[in-house]
């Protein structure tokens, strides 16, 4: 995966985004909901939110998520938010407190972040 970090200026904090493909994300999102169902599993540092391209979005928490059925098409956008990393397919935007968001728009970042440097492994 491509990992980019990102700077919050103001409080000089570090940001890390993972660039994943649909299959690597989708993955992630399929063992998750899977563990949810364990007694011994604590999902609740991991959040998924997805974009999709008629604009409806979908967040899946251990706390909000109810087991209905997620789509796996027409996903514009998705991340994945953990307790080290952003983890994201598609377009994101990043606001000024270094909130990972899906974007339909291209990267957006706001005035407060800076891009330190992308490495790849």
């Amino acid at each position: 995966m491509v990992r980019i970090n990102y700077k919050i200026k103001d409080i000089d904090a570090i940001i890390i985004v993972e660039k994943a493909t649909r299959k690597e994300i989708l993955a992630l999102l399929d063992e998750y909901v899977d563990n949810l169902k364990y007694d011994w599993f604590d999902g609740s540092d991991d959040a998924f939110y997805i974009l999709y391209k008629d604009g409806s979005e979908d967040c899946l928490t251990s706390v909000n998520y109810d087991g209905h059925k997620i789509k796996r098409t027409n996903i514009v956008s998705m991340v994945n938010s953990n307790a080290s990393t952003y983890i994201v397919y598609g377009d994101y935007s990043i606001n000024e407190y270094g909130v990972v968001s899906p974007s339909k728009c291209g990267i957006i970042l706001d005035d407060n972040i800076m891009c330190l440097g992308i490495e790849d492994d």
